[in-house]
């Protein structure tokens, strides 16, 4: 017979296994992957498919003699602006995190950073409105740079833009001149958590499937050692990276290519440069390494790669490839989709044989 004390022992089992796992798990796994120090970073992908092996610590500092700057100012001559996604934000932690400062200090460079305005619905029309506004009259500068992740490059460059739209002068600079670094930051989370679940579940799915059947990560061997984690030869990426390989057509990237020139011609009258810098995606970038891999090749490089352009176009697959090949480790970190400061520093010095103004 089933009494209230058999179910209140049963009860007490329970309760105290379930505190013990979460204990366990969280203390010797997740609290790793799901929690943040100010100053040791770890990376997006080993949290999102909750994989503890993964994890590249690092430490994050700015060690570099110039950095760049992310409010305007008109006693300063800029150089260069940005503007980008996350991988403009540096949010690829660790040391020396932001390619901009790389370009300060190669080139000797002001460099501002800017972040997309509220108001408008792509960097383009960022660009346009900051143009018509005389932005560009009181803060001048020589080049424009346009950051984005290769996966959403179709997404953000296809639309047709207003060449007329403008904002107030003073609404932008009070936009801008309050923008600060807006570091990603992790939510609190405590003990008992369902991160601890997915912790067991995805582990043990990662058997059976390359992403454990539902996660966003994929888990895939390379043929060469090309991190410094583990044996080096574990290569995570994010799903969108081949959901988004669809996207790249030659009709989409012609489109995107035209938008690109049409902003070059419209900069051009301002006496200002346009460099445009898709980050060649986790995929992308160490998918000839991948052994017996079954998914399509993104042909986004070799779509864009020969078509006529009127504004610098900074090839990162084909730097960053040749760092691979040289055997290069942790040109991207073994547990993020970002680049590390390796990339940063093979890229920008690439750069000083595109720029005539260095």
């Amino acid at each position: 017979m089933f009494t209230h004390r058999k179910f209140s022992v049963y009860f007490s089992l329970i309760l105290t296994l379930f505190v013990v796992f979460n204990f366990t798990v969280w203390h010797l796994y997740t609290k790793k992957l799901l929690t943040r120090d100010d100053d040791l970073a770890t990376g997006d992908l080993a949290r999102m498919g909750y994989i503890s092996s993964a994890i590249h610590e690092r430490t994050n500092s700015l060690t570099l003699p110039r950095q760049h700057i992310t409010q305007p100012d008109a006693a300063i001559q800029t150089d260069l602006i940005t503007i980008g996604d996350s991988f403009s934000r540096g949010n690829g932690w660790g040391p020396n995190r932001y390619y901009q400062d790389y370009i300060a200090t190669k080139f000797n460079w002001n460099v501002l950073h800017i972040d997309q305005f509220p108001r408008t619905h792509s960097y383009n029309s960022t660009i346009i409105a900051l143009a018509n506004s005389g932005f560009f009259e009181k803060y001048p500068t020589k080049y424009i740079l346009i950051e984005s992740t290769q996966r959403k490059v179709v997404e953000r460059f296809s639309r047709n833009q207003d060449y007329e739209l403008t904002f107030p002068l003073a609404e932008l600079e009070t936009f801008y001149t309050s923008q600060e670094n807006s570091d990603f930051t992790l939510p609190s989370i405590s003990t008992i958590n369902n991160g601890n679940f997915k912790f067991v579940l995805f582990n043990l799915f990662y058997h059976f499937s390359d992403r454990a059947f539902i996660s966003n990560v994929h888990k895939t061997a390379l043929n060469k050692q090309l991190f410094s984690i583990g044996n080096g030869k574990k290569l995570l990426y994010y799903h969108s990276d081949i959901t988004s390989i669809k996207k790249n057509t030659p009709d989409s990237l012609n489109t995107v290519n035209q938008q690109l020139n049409d902003l070059a011609q419209f900069l051009k009258r301002k006496n200002i440069q346009l460099i445009f810098m898709p980050a060649v995606s986790k995929y992308d970038l160490y998918s000839e390494f991948i052994v017996n891999n079954k998914y399509p090749k993104d042909p986004f490089f070799d779509i864009i790669r020969p078509l006529e352009k009127e504004y610098i176009f900074i090839d990162t697959k084909a730097i960053l490839l040749e760092e691979l090949r040289k055997g290069e480790l942790d040109i991207f970190f073994c547990d993020d989709t970002h680049w590390s400061n390796k990339a940063s520093d093979a890229i920008t010095t690439h750069m000083t044989n595109l720029l005539p103004d260095k």
